[in-house]
């Protein structure tokens, strides 16, 4: 058990404190064992604060709590013998105290940070697969969970709170990782999870409408993303030049090491220390080829992921690979043993069997991409079943379901997590952007929507169910059902699992 003196661990920010051994750090009251430390912080469901009488029963060895007062910061009671100190800020300082709580693990690795509404987990899955196949002890956090690359535990947030990353990165350290990869959400920016992660690079795939039920503006939203780039420990930035705010960030960035990642647009290189650059794209059913240009050489990658979104995540992540040293000729000739990322353009294709393609796009330019992908490598007839979270950003419901209905043959809306909100209101704030109803149907039951496409489909149809991916959660109410589309769709094409 890793043991440290509170007042060593508290002295950057407070003295005079008596002298007391902790052996963890918790947040969660309800994890708590004699002796850890509780940090009480205001959450934005629950407040820390109102469980220190729990913490005081589980006999914490100490407790801080957050106040909002800067006179309070440093002073400290005792509350039944547990030493009770006031701390100002706190959110904002578990990630440095974690870090040295943990001895600074993140210095002896080369962690990598991805942001961006679409793509964090691809970039971040790609990058584990290639760097594993060359050999690299490759270890992630993120939506599809946290550990090595074969072997991940279920998460339920894909940045983790500011003691479990600096824990995380402690273990994989003790374990010959090399390197780490890490999705960071705009959440984990704004609640300083990730404060004290020393990047070696952190990557830009793109930022377009989501989470506005958070962030209630674009603007807010563009300013969470910012801040991994703007305010955090990074050495290297990778961009993703062709997106609209990669362009105003790369000439912001001027002054720091940047790579550009651009499609046929030569002109961005000028802003940026290095660069990559796809001069041309070929596809055809289940592969693409890409014709690159770089600072590194020049080359041809090919891969069994499709759609014109996939080419930005791979070079991306062979930027990112190249960014450390891989060799060009190496990526090259391993480019075509990448898999596609589970729940990401994940294909079930079938001799005589209609074709699903399950996907985890749930905002509107995601939508967009993944149809486009299809149309531009099957041009066949597209069935497309999908739903909104509930309590999540509304406004985005028309304007899906009308991308939805525009690129799509057929259209079934059905539920996706509708949590405590009402599935009919949810669907009629879908409906409420489509024009031509009559191909649209409603099937609020997730298995029953996708049972009928199959059973109405043609064998040359695309099925694409979006929205969950990889999930295997339904959340319907406050109840958490297991539910998985993978393990629907391979039931219908009569397949084991």
């Amino acid at each position: 058990m890793n043991k440290i003196c509170l007042k060593y661990l508290l002295l950057p920010w407070i003295k005079n404190i008596p002298k007391k051994y902790i052996s963890n750090l918790k947040m969660d009251s309800r994890t708590l064992t004699p002796g850890d430390l509780f940090i009480a912080v205001p959450g934005i469901k629950k407040d820390g604060r109102h469980f220190i009488v729990q913490a005081i029963n589980k006999k914490a060895a100490a407790i801080l709590c957050e106040t909002k007062k800067k006179d309070k910061h440093g002073i400290f009671k005792y509350i039944k013998n547990v030493i009770l100190i006031y701390f100002f800020k706190l959110s904002e300082n578990v990630s440095l105290l974690a870090n040295r709580f943990y001895k600074e693990p993140g210095k002896r690795l080369k962690i990598i940070g991805i942001t961006g509404t679409n793509g964090k987990t691809t970039v971040t899955q790609l990058i584990n697969q290639w760097s594993t196949i060359l050999g690299t002890k490759t270890a992630t956090m993120g939506t599809l969970g946290n550990g090595f690359y074969n072997s991940l535990q279920p998460t339920n947030n894909t940045t983790s709170s500011p003691i479990f990353i600096q824990l995380f990165l402690s273990k994989v350290l003790e374990k010959q990782a090399e390197l780490v990869t890490m999705e960071v959400s705009s959440h984990g920016l704004i609640q300083h999870r990730v404060k004290e992660v020393p990047f070696y690079i952190a990557i830009f795939t793109n930022l377009t409408q989501d989470h506005l039920d958070y962030h209630e503006n674009m603007e807010k939203y563009e300013s969470a993303k910012w801040l991994l780039f703007s305010t955090h420990k990074v050495k290297k930035i990778i961009l993703n030049a062709d997106d609209q705010y990669g362009k105003i960030w790369l000439k912001k960035l001027l002054n720091f090491y940047t790579v550009a990642v651009t499609i046929q647009n030569r002109k961005q290189k000028k802003y940026s220390t290095k660069w990559i650059n796809a001069t041309n794209i070929e596809q055809n059913n289940n592969s693409i080829y890409i014709t690159f240009e770089s600072s590194w050489g020049t080359g041809r990658i090919s891969s069994c992921l499709i759609g014109r979104f996939n080419v930005t995540n791979l070079l991306l992540s062979l930027a990112c690979l190249l960014e450390l040293g891989y060799s060009l000729s190496d990526l090259i000739h391993t480019s075509e043993k990448i898999i596609p990322v589970q729940g990401r353009m994940e294909l079930f294709s079938y001799v005589k069997k209609p074709t699903f393609i399950i996907d985890y796009a749930h905002t509107p330019d995601a939508l967009k991409k993944t149809l486009n992908a299809i149309h531009s490598h099957y041009q066949r007839y597209i069935w497309c079943i999908f739903g909104c979270g509930g309590e999540r950003d509304q406004k985005k419901r028309p304007i899906m379901g009308a991308i939805a209905e525009k690129m799509s043959d057929k259209v079934i809306i059905t539920n996706d997590n509708p949590r405590n909100e009402k599935e009919k209101k949810i669907i009629q704030d879908i409906l409420n952007g489509c024009k031509n109803k009559e191909k649209i149907l409603i099937i609020p039951d997730r298995k029953k929507a996708i049972s009928y496409a199959y059973f109405g489909a043609k064998y040359h149809h695309i099925i694409l169910i979006a929205g969950k991916g990889h999930e295997e959660k339904q959340i319907i109410q406050n109840r958490s059902i297991n539910y998985s589309d993978k393990k629907i769709v391979l039931n219908l094409l009569g397949k084991n699992i």
